[in-house]
């Protein structure tokens, strides 16, 4: 007994030491946690041949099955929202968006030549590293112009959220334009309709039962000054995200209505029909319609621009006064933006109305504030009549993606 009492007097003299130094050195010292008396008592070797069995302590099997999940979202310089996703065994960390407008997820490879500037500064993806990698091999060519992405199909285990994926096929891009090396992200994961024999991500949590029901939402947050981007909603739809509305004449609120559209997933894109778009110029009561007759729409996850035909975006820029600058980007005066006009989307008959400071992205370099045009024209002939509704129109908007039913919704987001 007198043993187990100079032992323990040692080490408490030896840590009040350790913690003197520590408070006059001002040393840090870092704290492990170490198993509890209960842990250690599980794994004691050869208690049971002394007659002690704590068997009866242990808890039961918890048989919990999984039917959502939601994946945390992180904002880079107001342009990119990505989330983390590991790969193979052993993990490997990658920083990847979720994109509604991609079918095929992809990361860089690590067999990307160190010549090409685009996976310059990325977290690459090593197959020889992997026990659980299985090669394809076949090619992969994204033809996209001068904007070429190339790479070939491999096979490992995803784990997104709480969810593990075994057998995924995707690509490891070995070549990628050089803006990439602008980007925050790693790579993509790819949200978009099944039209072939490749699963996209969501469609194989669906296989495995990970996810009960065949959608997803996805919240952005407005704060433009937050890291934290928002969250991507895996087999549920998050009520907290969804603006209450006060009951008139009662003292309760609703939440808003959701609007649905049909959408068109034949070439993979959550691609829906718009009825219009309207700037409202209410100083002097008039209104200027584009889209009219009706347009394509697409929504896409991962910008913060709103796209549209060249013509239609030049004439809504000379309404709003904002003049060209770079990269195809067009400035406002920073003064003029809470006096911008309000502009309607028309959805379902349904206005989702965004006002100048919500299309517009203030921007700053040190002391210098600048204030540019959330609206970029496209110049492709092919999109001449159709918008990409990004980030600027999402995060006021929480949206949501019907899988089963071929639908999208959108209601004012909380």
């Amino acid at each position: 007994m007198w043993k187990t009492f100079l032992i323990f007097a040692l080490y408490f003299i030896i840590n009040i030491h350790g913690l003197e130094d520590a408070k006059s050195n001002q040393i840090t010292i870092p704290i492990m946690r170490k198993k509890t008396p209960r842990e250690q008592l599980f794994i004691a070797p050869n208690l049971k041949l002394y007659g002690i069995d704590f068997g009866w302590l242990h808890k039961p099997p918890h048989n919990h099955t999984s039917t959502n999940d939601s994946i945390a979202l992180f904002r880079y310089l107001d342009s990119e929202f990505y989330g983390k996703v590991q790969i193979g065994q052993k993990a490997q960390t990658f920083n990847m968006v979720f994109d509604t407008a991609w079918r095929t997820s992809w990361v860089i490879s690590n067999d990307c030549p160190f010549t090409t500037v685009g996976c310059l500064g990325h977290n690459k993806y090593d197959h020889t590293t992997s026990f659980t990698y299985r090669p394809n091999g076949t090619n992969f060519l994204a033809n996209e112009g001068p904007y070429n992405l190339t790479g070939y199909y491999s096979n490992d285990t995803f784990l997104i959220g709480h969810t593990r994926i075994n057998g995924q096929l995707f690509v490891e891009m070995t070549s990628v334009p050089a803006d990439y090396a602008l980007y925050k992200s790693d790579g993509v994961m790819g949200l978009g309709f099944k039209v072939d024999s490749y699963d996209p991500f969501f469609y194989s949590m669906l296989k495995n039962k990970s996810i009960e029901k065949p959608l997803f939402s996805v919240y952005l947050n407005r704060d433009r000054q937050s890291n934290r981007g928002g969250n991507l909603m895996l087999g549920f739809i998050d009520k907290k995200h969804i603006h209450q509305k006060q009951v008139p004449g009662q003292n309760h609120s609703i939440p808003e209505q959701i609007t649905y559209l049909p959408v068109d997933p034949s070439n993979g894109y959550w691609q829906f029909k718009m009825d219009r778009i309207v700037v409202n110029k209410t100083n002097k009561n008039e209104t200027y319609p584009y889209c009219v007759g009706g347009c394509d729409a697409i929504v896409d996850t991962t910008t913060s621009i709103i796209i549209g035909p060249m013509n239609d975006i030049r004439a809504i820029h000379k309404l709003i006064g904002a003049t060209s600058a770079i990269l195809g980007r067009s400035r406002v005066k920073c003064d003029t933006v809470n006096k911008l006009p309000p502009i309607d989307f028309m959805l379902a008959g349904k206005n989702f109305t965004l006002k100048g400071p919500q299309y517009v992205q203030k921007m700053s370099m040190g002391p210098i504030q600048f204030c540019v045009s959330a609206f970029m024209g496209s110049a492709d002939p092919n999109e001449q009549k159709m918008w990409v509704l990004g980030a600027s129109f999402l995060s006021h908007f929480y949206s949501i993606y019907d899988v089963a039913n071929k639908r999208i919704g959108f209601v004012l987001a909380a």
